[in-house]
């Protein structure tokens, strides 16, 4: 770092619409703001985000079947430099003899529709021998496995920060429990962002405690509010129409919709709302809940949005955001919606919610559909902090805190 500026290297194993995808985009725009070099390692570069990665990165991506064409061709107007990287098969054989010898339960995980991590782990391993960051960052479990694969590799010629964005007891399945309980530990260091995550990485992992930090996602709320000012077509949301209670997230059995929809159908005896789901959500789980509304005379006031990149926009014309989740990390669409000024009802998932949220706002108990109408209602009835106190609490999670902490650590390391 002679010239004072550090160099990242991000890895993601796509650009899906969730919340890791976006803070770890986030992160690496306040890199660059604070001219810092970052770069973005994806195998496979498609997904639903299309103004996600910031101007000023550099993508690597492998040449390979899949490639979002849409995607590409927005990241390129976006004045992001694309590269493309060739897999070569005789290297990836060799990655696959290696790493099957040294950890032989990771051929059976599969990653960003791949057969294994071992692809990723090669192209990965290709760009810190050619490109030499200063510090590898990684984020969800196929990234973060391939990463310490890719460093081990490259004779560990660089550090690597591996980042823990759910409750691993009850998002990680089976299979990537027992990867994890390997390859975390031999990461440099592992960044949970939420007290609740880093004490499940220390127990289900068995990560020394002095091995695991928390860091909270960067929240950019400058641009958020900036993006929450652009206008919405759906007319629920139209000035002098009933509050809308919104709820943003994918379909998953973590996120519990149905509860949700449940609680709904019971504070709609004692407020006049609507509720919208906004996600990428498939056909026969939105029918799926619109039975349920149906059972529950709610069926007219149940309505869904398409994922949109921007939910900001939502968020400011929402009446409150609602999360019915069964388990959460540090839920990024929580404080995206204080930042906004918009109350939160959430379930006191574990981990997270609560740490967000403890005063300021409802934490009724997961799967609880009565507790989470009363929630809902009190709410909806003016029960709740004002929009300035929101925002307040939003900034303790700012994107400048974030990356203090983040570059402080990037700076240890790449001294060592």
């Amino acid at each position: 770092m002679a010239d004072g500026g550090l160099h990242v290297g991000f890895l993601l194993t796509g650009l899906n619409g969730g919340g890791a995808e976006r803070a770890t985009l986030n992160l690496a725009q306040a890199l660059i703001a604070r001219g810092h070099r970052a770069d973005l390692v994806i195998p496979r570069l498609a997904g639903d985000y299309r103004a996600a990665v910031p101007g000023g990165m550099r993508v690597y991506r492998a040449r390979i079947p899949g490639t979002d064409r849409k995607l590409l061709r927005a990241v390129q107007r976006a004045e992001v430099q694309v590269e493309a990287t060739t897999v070569n098969p005789v290297g990836a054989a060799r990655t696959w003899l290696v790493l099957a010898r040294r950890y032989p339960r990771i051929p059976v995980l599969r990653v960003s529709g791949m057969r294994s991590i071992y692809p990723c782990a090669h192209i990965l391993s290709r760009y810190v021998r050619e490109v030499c960051p200063h510090v590898l960052v990684s984020a969800l479990p196929g990234a973060d496995a391939a990463a310490v694969c890719a460093a081990e590799l490259a004779d560990r010629a660089v550090p690597v920060v591996v980042t823990v964005w759910n409750n691993v007891a009850a998002d990680y399945a089976p299979e990537w429990l027992a990867a994890s309980r390997t390859l975390y530990p031999l990461a440099d260091a592992v960044v949970a962002v939420s007290r609740g995550v880093a004490e499940s990485v220390r127990r289900s992992l068995g990560v020394a405690a002095g091995h695991v930090r928390t860091i909270h996602s960067p929240i950019p709320a400058d641009s958020i509010r900036r993006l929450a000012q652009e206008d919405v077509a759906h007319p629920w949301f139209a000035d002098g129409e009933p509050p809308v209670v919104l709820s943003v997230g994918r379909e998953a059995p973590q996120k519990d919709h149905p509860t949700l929809v449940e609680a709904f159908g019971l504070a709609r005896r004692e407020a006049d709302a609507r509720l919208v789901i906004l996600g990428k959500l498939s056909a026969p789980y939105r029918a799926g809940l619109k039975s349920l509304a149906r059972s529950l005379g709610v069926e007219g006031d149940l309505g869904f949005v398409d994922f949109d990149e921007n939910p900001y926009r939502y968020m400011r014309r929402a009446g409150l955001l609602a999360l019915s989740s069964r388990w959460e990390g540090l839920p990024t669409v929580i404080l995206e919606a204080l930042a906004c000024g918009t109350p939160v009802v959430s379930t006191d998932a574990p981990y997270g919610p609560r740490e967000i949220l403890g005063g300021w706002g409802d934490l009724p108990p997961v799967g609880d559909a009565p507790a989470l109408a009363r929630a809902l209602a009190g709410t909806l009835r003016g029960e709740r902090p004002t929009a300035e106190a929101l925002r307040a609490r939003a900034a303790d999670f700012s994107e400048e805190k974030a990356a203090d902490a983040y570059v402080a650590l990037f700076e240890k390391l790449a001294q060592r």
